[in-house]
């Protein structure tokens, strides 16, 4: 599990405005391309009873905070890819990050996404308090230390995985202690990761990102280089390129430009300058060309290969498009200029002040004119993530091991799973559900209880259309 906040670099829109986008995005039941995102959401210490009202009431709270720009946090509780909490878990879950965190009575708005390869919660917690108006700064600003606890108490008592190197665990006293990693006589060589940003991207194309590219190219070389010359010829070899920029180095794949820290930490380069000495530029063609997409894995290969192509006639359509509109408001704007300067012509006789007030709502009208034709125009979708175009498509099997491709190495054979069909009955859905009611007397959420019974039903060898139905 993972828990991360996400920081606000920007406060050049009004405060309402920032609050009010934020819990519409947290809100909004489908993503960009209409696809479902929302599946579960809920709001604590609130009088409103509606997710407007709620809104409001949130931003009026977080107005009386004169002296803070942004007194509404926003943090992500993630799970690992193969794992989804129920409603209650999520609420409980919820309620014990408000109380770690010295933020019980605040209001809080959270709602659970499965638009990505981990199902994860928004949770956004105005931590103005609703009697002294005061804006609390939970445990004086090492919250995110907290949020590792958080994290460490909720795989320990929801039985959640916990990540690898994670700062906290839960002790045989049922206390929080934090891991001591051991120093070994030597250290096995660790592979470098990208940063979440490139994770996904990947994720959602399915394709290498410039960041891992220069990883896996270029973090051999410029460890093992002894000089600057044999830096640059190693690197045009690769096909990357490595300059100087300010006072950093940059990492080129193609002309994408990637952080040389980046690819390591011990790559910064005042930390290569004391190594190989005065930064020396390099000779690059200037023909070189850019590195062909990669697929981030072997799984699902020629899919994602069906998937480029799809993608690639998309933007050729897409590119049509523009153009098109692009000549539709050029010859628009042609026409206003005729308008106008016939409509102006025909005014002169009856002096400047006239003309000039005929001129300003001329164009007014104009600008309301090219602005309605820009919102009748169809606008242009992102493409779908490689996901859920393998889900919408016939290929839910390999969506499901593309789910887990981490897991399933090259030389790992998938079975098919093939179930004899042993049920017959034309509507089973009631015997299955006393079925599992009495094997699980628990309450159950009624969701899963839904899943649980597509599954028993698949098991038994009805078909995904009859489980459907």
């Amino acid at each position: 599990m993972i828990i991360k906040k996400l920081k606000r670099a920007v406060f050049k829109k009004p405060k309402a405005t920032m609050i009010g986008n934020l819990v519409d995005y947290v809100l909004a039941p489908q993503d960009e391309n209409g696809d479902e995102k929302m599946t579960y959401a809920g709001a604590k210490n609130f009088l409103a009873r509606t997710a407007a009202g709620q809104k409001r009431e949130m931003i009026a709270l977080a107005s009386e905070s004169i002296q803070s720009k942004m007194p509404v946090a926003h943090w992500i509780m993630s799970w690992q890819g193969n794992e989804q909490p129920s409603n209650e878990q999520i609420d409980e879950a919820v309620d014990v990050f408000l109380k770690r965190m010295e933020l019980e009575g605040h209001q809080v708005i959270y709602a659970l996404h499965n638009n990505t390869g981990n199902c994860h919660v928004h949770i956004v917690v105005n931590r103005t308090h609703p009697d002294t108006l005061k804006v609390i700064q939970p445990h004086k600003g090492f919250d995110i230390e907290e949020a590792h606890r958080i994290a460490a108490w909720l795989e320990h008592t929801q039985g959640w995985a916990s990540q690898n190197k994670a700062r906290y665990r839960v002790d045989e006293k049922g206390e929080i202690v934090r891991n001591i990693r051991r120093t070994l006589l030597f250290e096995l060589p660790q592979t470098v990761k990208p940063t979440p940003k490139a994770e996904d991207f990947e994720n959602a194309t399915g394709e290498k990102s410039a960041q891992r590219i220069a990883q896996e190219r270029g973090h051999s070389i410029i460890k093992n280089a002894q000089s600057w010359p044999e830096l640059h010829e190693k690197m045009a070899q690769a096909g990357l390129r490595f300059e100087k920029k300010g006072s950093g180095a940059i990492v080129f794949v193609g002309d994408i430009a990637v952080k040389a820290s980046s690819v390591d930490r011990s790559f910064g380069l005042s930390k290569l300058c004391k190594r190989l000495g005065d930064y020396e530029p390099g000779s690059y063609a200037p023909d070189r060309k850019t590195p062909e997409a990669q697929p981030v894995s072997p799984t699902a290969l020629e899919q994602w290969r069906e998937y480029r192509k799809v993608c690639a006639d998309e933007a050729v359509k897409a590119r049509e498009e523009e153009q098109r509109q692009a000549d539709i408001i050029f010859r628009a704007k042609v026409t206003q200029h005729d308008h106008r300067k016939a409509a102006l012509s025909a005014l002169a006789r009856h002096g400047i002040h006239i003309l000039n007030i005929a001129r300003h709502f001329l164009k007014v009208q104009q600008k309301n004119e090219l602005a309605e034709l820009r919102q009748a125009m169809p606008r242009r979708k992102k493409p779908p993530r490689f996901k859920a175009w393998l889900q919408a498509g016939e290929f839910m099997r390999v969506a499901a091991l593309w789910r887990f491709r981490r897991r399933v190495k090259p030389d790992v054979e998938v079975a098919r799973p093939e179930f004899p069909r042993v049920g017959d009955m034309a509507s089973p859905y009631l015997a299955y559900r006393e079925l599992l009611l009495k094997k699980y007397p628990d309450k159950m959420d009624a969701s899963r209880l839904d899943a649980a019974i597509a599954l028993w039903m698949r098991v038994t060898g009805y078909t995904n259309g009859e489980t459907a139905g």
